[in-house]
């Protein structure tokens, strides 16, 4: 389905930026909320709290659902919101533990939902951006998209370009939704970004953009970032949706492997930081989209969203496998520990410590002024580790990982049998919360700072 478009693009040293109102609702302000993903419109993944003593952080609540989950929790008050692959969204009361309600799509939820005002939003498989009561889970309305789908070209990952697209199986997310000012932000497969009336579901713009929109998009100051599958970052105007600047990143047209964003933009200041599966990790200026510095991830992608606090930028990456830190302002590497395994989830930072995930089930709280592993917790599925997967470095084995060769989307999928870490971890209050790959919610509790 084609929708009108906002016509022209503006150039941003001559456009009069309106200042957006901050959000001022209570799920913004209270310290045990994580509204949306990386808890903020700027993604900057930063917790208001944090434990005094990591050693105290236990599992102390562990349920499982029978579907995959790849979208990021949120809480809200005392309420906790998962979205499943089986379409599914449930509401849990954090204190009992027991189901508050629970609403199905007609396809899997691959985004993180984001609440406000009363409102939760989350878009799913079917093309479906539908708005729920936060406290009833109540439908409102439903927006729907040209539709959703896997990224993939021809010939993807060395297959015959005759058997068609190849869907891409590391494409695990759908855009999550941003709500500010009334409004909600999100993109979509069918090539667009769009901007809704938060309260009626109205169409106020659509943006076209070159290809699939997966990533999340990012907001503040009225200027809206968002990365494509075609490897395309745009900065628009979140009023009108015209387009401010854009950037081109590197493309793989033969296997699509070295291409895209997968992840969201991070806002900090002047500046925009965005991680890309071309192997670089990015930060431009804000107004003039004018690239301040690029790190080299090795022909490694970055599919997280970077976190940042006063000085620094913090995200993992996957064939490298490294949590790194990086001067926000240079770019210099502060350090980096090897996680041994693909890492995707986007840290949070919680007081001195940085928490992250991998896809073997490994969570960890880094320093996160050095880098040490202070605290590490393994899913009870890759203890048992039933297909042998994990070798006796903590490494994947990749000779049985792709033992039937390719297309790799087999071993992709087994991987998500050790309670992988797809989903990014969130802090609320005194929880640390994490969901897997294979349907486990596991709540940590720890001392408050």
């Amino acid at each position: 389905m084609k929708y009108p478009l906002v016509a022209g693009a503006l150039i941003a040293a001559v456009i009069a930026m309106p200042v957006f109102a901050q959000d001022t609702s209570p799920q913004a302000k209270s310290p045990q909320n994580w509204p949306m993903f990386m808890g903020d419109a700027r993604h900057s993944g930063l917790a208001p709290t944090a434990p005094t003593d990591i050693a105290s952080l236990k599992a102390v609540w562990r349920h499982r659902i029978p579907a995959e989950i790849s979208a990021s929790p949120v809480v809200v008050g005392n309420l906790l919101y998962i979205a499943a692959e089986n379409g599914n969204l449930y509401a849990f009361d954090l204190t009992t533990h027991k189901q508050v309600w629970l609403y199905h799509a007609e396809g899997g939820i691959g985004s993180t939902p984001a609440v406000a005002d009363g409102r939760l939003y989350a878009l799913s498989r079917d093309g479906c951006l539908t708005a729920l009561n936060a406290l009833t889970g109540k439908a409102l309305w439903r927006f729907k998209t040209g539709g959703e789908a896997r990224f993939g070209v021809p010939g993807g990952y060395g297959m015959p370009k005759t058997e068609g697209i190849t869907p891409d199986p590391w494409d695990f997310w759908l855009s999550s939704p941003l709500v500010e000012a009334g409004r909600v932000y999100f993109g979509s497969s069918d090539h667009h970004v769009y901007a809704l009336d938060a309260a009626t579901g109205a169409k106020i713009w659509a943006f076209e953009a070159d290809d699939s929109v997966h990533a999340a998009p990012a907001l503040n100051h009225g200027r809206l970032f968002i990365g494509t599958w075609g490897t395309r970052f745009y900065a628009l105007d979140a009023q009108t949706g015209a387009k401010l600047w854009d950037f081109q990143g590197g493309k793989d047209a033969e296997t699509g492997i070295l291409q895209g964003f997968s992840a969201a933009a991070t806002i900090d200041g002047d500046t925009v930081y965005i991680g890309s599966r071309d192997g670089y990790m990015r930060a431009f200026d804000v107004a003039t989209g004018k690239l301040r510095w690029a790190w080299d991830a090795e022909n490694s992608w970055v599919l997280a969203t970077a976190a940042v606090d006063a000085d620094t930028l913090y995200f993992p990456t996957s064939d490298t496998t490294v949590f790194v830190a990086l001067d926000k302002k240079t770019g210099k590497e502060k350090y980096r520990t090897n996680t041994r395994v693909w890492t995707y989830t986007s840290p949070v930072i919680a007081g001195g410590y940085a928490f992250a995930g991998t896809m073997t089930g490994d969570m960890y709280a880094f320093d996160k002024h050095t880098g040490k592993i202070l605290w590490h917790y393994r899913t009870e599925d890759a203890k048992a580790d039933v297909l042998d997967l994990i070798d006796d470095k903590d490494k994947l084995r990749s000779d049985t990982l792709f033992s039937q060769g390719f297309p790799p989307a087999p071993g992709v999928e087994n991987v998500k049998s050790l309670g992988a870490f797809e989903a990014s971890p969130v802090w609320s209050g005194n929880r640390l919360i994490a969901v897997t790959a294979a349907g486990e919610i596991i709540v940590f509790s720890a001392e408050n700072g």
